[in-house]
């Protein structure tokens, strides 16, 4: 993994880390590459598979700089799919050999980085490709949640509350589409409906122990003076609380 780390800081050297969002992006890659290594131990992965979870988690999102250097916006939607630009940069001139010498997991690493951020995931993935593909979709929600936690993400909110589809799958423990936006608000529905689409028992744990939810929902709830949306907030806590013990308990 040195090689690995030592090659990442001198791919984001070139890219000003001064810039907040640069910043972001290089601390999130190393805090998910160390989510990786927890939630691999806690499946009892070897030494060989832990470490192509950390370079997963190291990499997964490797096109952010160029989608924020091009583009300076991190929305796909508005510019590029960063999972789709970081496995191009990956395979360009086999740039992934500058991070792992031998090619056996080629085929892991670029599927799990381009299906990380996807809204579900393909159904055609063999065994390892889902295991690599979960695990790195799980330590990337967490650290986003707890991005929330820090407000490096700290979400406009409107007048207005959730619309009722975005509603309906959260009370309904089912992740969010993006599609369904329409406002600012319901923007933070989609992270919250991250928790209906975590997989392992150890990042129930996690996001448990740490208190994400419980801190995010009351952030919001505080921010926001519409009393229809403090009431949606306060029943999606609700269902979200009960749905990690359930989790827990499985």
């Amino acid at each position: 993994m040195n090689q690995a780390i030592n090659e990442f800081k001198n791919y984001t050297s070139s890219y000003d880390s001064s810039e907040d969002m640069i910043r972001l992006k290089i601390n999130h890659s190393y805090r998910v590459m160390d989510y990786c290594e927890e939630l691999s131990k806690s499946l009892d992965l070897d030494e060989e598979k832990t470490n192509i979870s950390k370079l997963i988690g190291l990499l997964h999102d490797i096109g952010r700089f160029e989608q924020w250097k091009k583009y300076h916006t991190f929305s796909d939607k508005d510019s590029i799919d960063h999972a789709d630009l970081g496995v191009s940069i990956l395979e360009k001139d086999n740039y992934i050999r500058k991070y792992i010498t031998d090619n056996k997991y080629d085929d892991i690493i670029l599927t799990s980085i381009k299906n990380h951020n996807k809204y579900i995931i393909p159904s055609d993935l063999d065994e390892e490709e889902l295991l690599f593909t979960k695990l790195i979709r799980d330590a990337d929600k967490i650290d986003i949640l707890y991005l929330y936690v820090i407000k490096e993400i700290d979400l406009e909110l409107d007048d207005g509350c959730f619309n009722d589809v975005v509603f309906n799958c959260l009370i309904n423990k089912k992740n969010v589409d993006r599609k369904s936006l329409k406002t600012k608000t319901d923007r933070l529905s989609v992270s919250l409906g991250f928790i209906f689409d975590i997989n392992y028992k150890k990042s129930f744990e996690i996001l448990k122990e740490k208190n994400f939810i419980n801190i995010i929902i009351d952030q919001y709830i505080k921010k926001t003076s519409n009393k229809r949306l403090k009431e949606q907030l306060e029943r999606v806590r609700k269902v979200i609380s009960n749905y990690i013990e359930e989790m827990l308990e499985c």
